[in-house]
């Protein structure tokens, strides 16, 4: 089977969009860890949004396809944000320390409100 063809316009950002509600399971983390890295691999990206608007509920399984897209992005110097977290999920990440509650402490993935507050981070070059 060959590597399945993305058709969009190359830019320094692309947003990606979780659609599910509940991301849970080896078989939802796999496929989205594939279509992730597809994604940014293909796009060459410098940047990753990650909507997750959609998510109320994420699993421990859930949160690896964010790990190795965010691995990968910073092995290429790249960046990988979060935005639209539901108030669960956030507490998932807060809990796990995976994301500041002060923001001043270094933590795995970068959190913004929302997509257009992600983005205009990313091109005001701050955090």
């Amino acid at each position: 089977m060959s590597a399945p063809t993305f058709k969009h316009v190359l830019c320094p950002v692309v947003v990606l969009k979780v659609t599910e509600t509940s991301v849970k399971g080896d078989e939802l983390a796999d496929g989205l860890r594939d279509e992730f890295l597809a994604v940014a691999t293909q796009s060459e990206a410098v940047h990753v949004v990650l909507d997750m608007q959609d998510v109320t509920f994420i699993a421990s399984t859930g949160i690896r396809p964010l790990l190795s897209l965010n691995r990968y992005l910073k092995e290429k110097g790249r960046r990988m944000i979060l935005c639209n977290l539901h108030k669960d999920v956030r507490e998932v990440f807060e809990v796990t320390r995976l994301i500041s509650t002060s923001g001043t402490t270094p933590v795995t993935f970068e959190v913004q409100q929302d997509v257009p507050t992600a983005i205009s981070v990313v091109y005001k070059g701050t955090a």
